[in-house]
């Protein structure tokens, strides 16, 4: 197989690989939902699409003009009305898939590692893309130029998968840069996936301006750990920002971590009105979820996948 290399030599580290062949093949059944309003490539792609053009699957009629190619022509209807008609049908379609990845420090704190989900998430969206003609681009931290792509086809899969095995922590993600980066590549539109802690400052307002609705459907995946939500701390500490390296001493009484409980929540329902105010679609991710049993599931549920 294509993608024996990946699998079958044994890892250098004990970590366990991100994927395995069976999960892969599993995978291929899934596909990207994606709006009728993007526009792509009827080329090899299989997502819908609001063109129409002259096919056997009957959606539609037009009159015959000179040059139409008699196979699409309906004989059933020119012996009703003794018109020329020509079926029309539904053009199914590629559409570019950019996945901007966070890397920052902050994605490798606790356990589970969230930059290790974001790998594996990226790497599956990545791969189902691909399996199914798509242009996947994928773009980490601050860095102007793609880590991978813009690329298309199957085969590509070992390549984007070795990428994604080599990524390490970088500094602060730089949305907005990636976002001018994506719309300067793809001008006519397509996915942009957003996978990220978001602890760096997710600049919305922005981000919509670059890839607006609805010639852009963008999706973000935020990545949660419990013990952020509700951490498991009390007394006299020293906390360390995994970004800036700055320390801060507190004394967490029980009534100062429920303010913090709170506030975490707000700031979860606040990026979530903030998107969908944006024709943006957000889903909170737990770290301690497994990816094919529970992750899969629940972004199928959410119409991230179909």
């Amino acid at each position: 197989m294509w993608f024996a290399t990946i699998f079958r030599r044994k890892p250098a580290t004990t970590e366990p690989l991100l994927f395995d062949e069976t999960f892969l093949r599993r995978l291929e059944r899934l596909s990207l939902q994606t709006q009728r309003a993007l526009r792509g490539t009827p080329i090899a792609g299989q997502h819908p699409s609001r063109q129409q053009m002259p096919a056997t699957i009957f959606t539609d009629h037009r009159p015959y003009v000179h040059g139409d190619d008699p196979r699409y022509l309906d004989w059933h209807a020119y012996a009703r009305q003794e018109h020329l008609l020509v079926r029309l049908g539904e053009v199914e379609q590629d559409v570019a898939v950019s996945v901007i990845v966070d890397t920052s420090r902050s994605m490798t704190v606790g356990e589970p590692n969230r930059l290790r989900l974001a790998i594996q998430l990226t790497g599956a969206i990545g791969y189902l893309s691909l399996s199914h003609g798509d242009l996947v681009t994928v773009l980490t931290g601050g860095q102007l130029a793609p880590v991978f792509g813009p690329a298309r086809g199957k085969t590509l899969s070992v390549a984007l998968l070795r990428v994604l095995r080599a990524l390490t922590p970088t500094s602060q993600l730089d949305l907005a840069q990636a976002a001018r980066v994506v719309a300067r590549q793809q001008p006519q539109g397509g996915v942009v996936v957003v996978i990220s802690d978001l602890l760096t400052p997710l600049p919305i307002e922005e981000l919509a301006q670059h890839v607006p609705a609805p010639r852009w459907q963008v999706m973000v995946l935020h990545l949660l750990s419990l013990a952020e939500l509700a951490p498991p701390l009390h007394g006299p500490l020293e906390l360390v920002d995994s970004e800036t390296g700055e320390r801060l001493e507190i004394d967490l009484t029980e009534e100062e971590l429920a303010v913090f409980r709170t506030a975490a929540q707000t700031w979860r329902a606040s990026l979530a009105a903030r998107c969908a105010a944006r024709g943006m679609a957000y889903a909170p991710i737990m770290t301690d979820w497994p990816l094919e049993r529970q992750i899969i599931p629940f972004l199928r549920a959410r119409r991230f996948l179909g």
